[in-house]
């Protein structure tokens, strides 16, 4: 560690020592080096690289207490100061590569790098020698053989943007550049720290702080799955059934505050909803007025508007027809312009039932057949007619109904027959 510890007393010396962000930077910039320098060596084991680092470690502490020594004690005087006499000392290679043949690679020795006496102080004051520090010195250089050329890096300072010096000695270069014979590029320096004491550096138990992109991933995701789950319950919701059954339950107590409303005794009127200009063609008391198919009948009812004819159709064809009778005067109406048909039906079950509507005006004309669907709640069946034909009809007209579209056995209630001429 002879190396390592004199760039890192090189650069307290040229750098803000009474500093602690300066000297914790510098101390993270050794743990690099010697990082950079096994990786480079080609040292894996674990222990060996534990081992290393561990000693590190100690003279970074050794050196730090020294420095909170030297800030806590007197301040020395320039003029007591006292310049000491360095003697240059070189690693020898040969003892490196004898004291560790597989950590570190051959090591070629640079004696320009001066080593400050170990028995020297750090304000220049010379201290008397001691067994101890001829043993540290001999430790120092056994260290040097097992950083392999760490040991014998050269403290060259260089101001960087941030202000404080780096350590050439202490970067790691690439090995590409060295075995091509190119001049080894420094890379800049990684793992940075604001401010800290050196044990929360050196904590491995702190927990990173988590960037901003992550957590919005994070944020998203909760959304994301929230309105998934949220999605499947009302899907499940839907097809279970449960929806429905509560949409017919408000429907149906909406009908019943209908009908409660409206009375017991309210009753359908064949002109509600139509103004005096709708000519009324048929009612439910004119049933003997309606001509019936073979294959056809009708029949007085009452319904759930009043009174009403049920029509049933065995057959779709012709004989399944139910014609109801429009007198020539309303045909006079009607003629060499349009009109508008409305009738009032109603399913006869508790299912909806197909039905055709056609008529057939003599002279002025007929028109085509139009389709609808009775349902349980009552129907104006509106369409149009246009008649060019301006030759009034002396004879009166029909309008056929036909409920035998869906089958034999689907009657219709038929409450009342509107024309309007002209509309």
């Amino acid at each position: 560690m002879s190396g390592l510890e004199t760039a890192i007393r090189n650069a307290l010396d040229r750098s803000d020592r009474t500093d602690g962000d300066t000297r914790a930077r510098i101390y993270q910039s050794a743990r690099q080096a010697l990082e950079a320098g096994l990786q480079r060596q080609g040292v894996t084991d674990k222990l060996i690289v534990m081992q290393q680092q561990k000693r590190l470690e100690e003279k970074i502490r050794e050196i730090e207490t020294e420095e909170v020594d030297r800030l806590a004690g007197p301040a020395i005087e320039p003029d007591e100061i006292t310049h000491p006499v360095i003697d240059p000392v070189v690693a020898p290679a040969a003892t490196a590569r004898a004291a560790a043949p597989d950590v570190a690679a051959p090591i070629v020795a640079d004696e320009r790098v001066a080593v400050p006496d170990p028995d020297t102080g750090l304000g220049g004051a010379t201290r008397a020698p001691s067994p101890a520090n001829d043993q540290r010195q001999a430790n120092d250089v056994q260290s040097a053989g097992d950083l392999g050329s760490l040991g014998a890096a050269r403290p060259d300072f260089r101001p960087a943007s941030s202000g404080v010096p780096q350590m050439d000695g202490l970067t790691s270069v690439e090995p590409d550049r060295v075995q091509r014979g190119q001049p080894p590029v420094a890379k800049p320096e990684r793992g940075r720290k604001r401010r800290g004491s050196l044990d929360a550096e050196t904590n491995p138990t702190a927990k990173p702080r988590k960037s901003r992109r992550q957590r919005l991933i994070s944020w998203l995701l909760k959304w994301i799955i929230s309105l998934a789950v949220v999605g499947v319950a009302c899907w499940y919701f839907y097809n279970s059934g449960l929806v429905q059954s509560v949409m017919d339950e408000a429907l149906q107590a909406a009908n019943r505050a209908s009908q409660s409303q409206a009375g017991p005794n309210a009753r359908f009127d064949p002109r509600g909803g139509f103004s005096d200009e709708w000519a009324q063609v048929f009612e439910p008391k004119q049933i003997d007025t309606l001509q019936v198919g073979r294959e056809a009948k009708a029949e007085a009812a009452t319904g759930s508007e009043g009174p009403a004819v049920r029509l049933l159709s065995a057959t779709p064809q012709t004989g399944g027809d139910i014609a109801v009778t429009v007198p020539a005067d309303v045909l006079q109406r009607l003629a060499g312009g349009p009109a508008t048909i409305a009738v009032t039906v109603q399913a006869g079950g508790n299912q909806g039932v197909q039905m055709s509507i056609r008529c057939d005006f003599g002279s002025l004309g007929g028109c085509a057949r139009h389709r609808f669907t009775a349902t349980q709640e009552r129907l104006e069946a509106l369409f149009k007619v246009s008649f060019d034909r301006a030759i009034a009809p002396n004879a009166p007209g029909r309008i056929l109904i036909n409920t035998g579209l869906d089958g034999a056995d689907r009657p219709v209630l038929l409450y009342s027959v509107r024309v309007l001429p002209a509309g």
